[in-house]
């Protein structure tokens, strides 16, 4: 993760209120097989255009992960979550910075 979460390009951003709830969510919809099923994740920074989220992964086959989750709170089919790997955070910057989100405001945590 950038130093300074203002260094996450626009819409990305981390909320006030933390980012443990997209943590418990993923948990909740991961089933055995999913490549993070297992996996140590912390959740980085949330996309206000597409509700995204940039997870850093412990332990698992990628050290960096962007994830949509369902917010069904249960256990997903695959592909679902679907999961993007990430070599690090750097690749949000010229790969994510507009993934469909173009003229979405990033609101300032």
């Amino acid at each position: 993760m950038p130093d300074v979460p203002s260094l996450l390009p626009a819409p990305w951003w981390v909320p006030e209120g933390g980012m443990r709830a997209f943590e418990r969510e993923l948990r909740r919809e991961l089933s055995p097989g999913h490549p993070l099923h297992g996996a140590e994740v912390v959740a980085v920074a949330v996309c206000e255009g597409c509700d995204d989220v940039l997870f850093e992964v412990a332990n698992g086959p990628f050290p960096w992960a962007v994830v949509h989750l369902t917010w069904t709170g249960r256990e997903e089919r695959a592909p679902w979550p679907k999961t993007t790997p990430l070599a690090g955070p750097a690749g949000l910057l010229p790969e994510w910075a507009g993934h469909g989100c173009e003229g979405v405001e990033a609101v300032e945590p």
